[in-house]
């Protein structure tokens, strides 16, 4: 069960998860178990007071102070001057800064564990509308990879592969561009969530699944039979008058991590040709 709004200037967004209530606990605040889900490199103060970063490589680095801190229950992390980000990553300085919380909540439920986010602060205008909508997305994809990795995966290092560009066209274009035939090719009818899939990538190479997730023109991503029961995505976000592209494969299983090196290699040439 996964539940996503948008309560006023927040997102919220509730899942169940298949694992007992302290290995989630884990997953969000161990530096380890955080790089096998979310992002590339992370490092943990745990306690009130110390701080929690995430980082992906150069292009990305967040850095959050925390607030709240009761294993297992509660994570509150807090940006006290956070402003909208361009689509590169990097931070908006002209927009006004606003008080901006992450609370992760978890309780246990029916013998798994339900988990509940809360995004809130953001602030109000264009730039801020278009960091909400990333932010949703965003957790959307990585939220329900942190439960598809406890499920299926727990205690596997992950092996990502990945591509990603900025471009000045808008996410309509690039969206047409990056799943046209000769890009990351999945058909219209097989994109909602339960349906098989059949990905050509630019190269001629396919990957087979179920499609999890759809968002038209922003978000596809679902689990790939030859990456081990991995993940595929694709991704567009808007920030600062352009729009970013994301194509990312994940596997945590060692006999499939050139495949999913190899294959973001491959989307990183379509994605430089196509858009450069």
């Amino acid at each position: 069960m996964t539940k996503v709004s948008k309560p006023g200037r927040a997102t919220e967004i509730i899942l169940t998860v298949d694992a007992p209530i302290e290995d989630v606990w884990k997953a969000l605040t161990d530096a380890r178990e955080l790089t096998r889900w979310f992002p590339l490199h992370a490092d943990v103060q745990s306690t009130v007071g110390g701080a929690v970063t995430w980082r992906w490589d150069d292009h990305f680095t967040m850095v959050s102070r925390i607030e709240g801190w009761e294993p297992p229950r509660l994570l509150r992390l807090v940006q006290e001057r956070e402003t909208p980000h361009a689509a590169d990553g990097t931070a908006l300085s002209d927009e006004s800064a606003s008080r901006v919380v992450m609370e992760f909540t978890l309780d246990t439920h029916q013998g798994q564990t339900r988990l509940r986010l809360v995004h809130s602060g953001f602030g109000t205008g264009a730039a801020w509308d278009d960091e909400l909508e990333g932010v949703t997305n965003g957790w959307t994809y990585e939220l329900r990879g942190l439960a598809h990795y406890l499920a299926h995966h727990r205690g596997r290092d992950r092996h990502l592969g990945w591509a990603w560009i900025t471009t000045s066209l808008s996410a309509g274009d690039v969206w047409a561009a990056l799943t046209s035939q000769g890009g990351m090719t999945v058909p219209r009818s097989s994109r909602e969530a339960g349906s098989p899939f059949t990905l050509t990538t630019p190269d001629g190479t396919t990957l087979t699944g179920v499609s999890q997730f759809h968002v038209p023109e922003r978000e596809w991503f679902g689990t790939a039979t030859e990456l081990d029961n991995g993940l595929v995505r694709l991704s567009t976000w808007s920030g600062g008058g352009r729009t970013g592209v994301n194509v990312s494969f994940s596997t945590w299983s060692p006999n499939h991590a050139g495949l999913a090196a190899t294959r973001g290699k491959s989307a990183q040439r379509f994605l430089d040709r196509q858009f450069r």
